[in-house]
């Protein structure tokens, strides 16, 4: 059946749409599923999500030889940034170097990593120490008296991964926000 005035006609008689309906429908694109996808390791900043990720780099390692301060290695062909010895500072180093740009400054500038604050902490003990505050340049960790324990204000943090390092006694671990 061919449709025609006749079939138009009768259906806006049915389904009232209103001129703004119309046009919005017609100029809007329809929005995006938010999905939170899993790393399946801890890539390094500026980052695209997983799957982007995974289809997009080749693993041809120029980011791992343009890190400064060897952060960055290949496992199963893929850039994996460890922060056990050293933080990140953003410096842009690999984002510059990545070929396929599956590494680019558009992408959020976090590791996904977060602090998690173990019972070998001090300051958790009742002890004055405020190394990892002081050592935090975006002032995420903050002591709560209330409960006398650390907190983390995960919106501010990036998972540069200076708190873990600065922590004489070894009481922060970092893990993968969404893991």
């Amino acid at each position: 059946m061919e449709k025609d005035e006749r079939y138009y006609s009768a259906y806006l008689a049915h389904n009232q749409i209103s001129r703004r309906g119309l046009l919005r429908s017609l100029f809007t694109a329809p929005q995006p599923q938010h999905i939170s996808e899993k790393r399946q390791a801890n890539r390094p900043p500026f980052a695209a999500k997983e799957s982007l990720f995974l289809a997009v780099c080749t693993g041809c390692g120029e980011c791992v030889k343009a890190c400064p301060y060897g952060l960055i290695e290949l496992q199963q062909h893929y850039p994996v940034l460890d922060l056990q010895f050293s933080a990140c500072d953003f410096c842009q180093a690999c984002v510059e170097a990545c070929p396929t740009k599956a590494l680019h400054p558009a992408f959020k500038a976090d590791t996904e990593l977060r602090p998690q604050f173990l019972s070998t902490c001090v300051y958790q003990q009742g002890q004055r120490c405020t190394t990892c505050i002081d050592a935090c340049s975006m002032q995420a960790i903050q002591f709560n008296p209330a409960e006398q324990l650390l907190q983390l204000n995960a919106e501010r943090c990036n998972g540069c991964g200076e708190c873990k390092i600065s922590c004489f006694m070894q009481a922060i671990e970092l893990e993968n926000q969404f893991t």
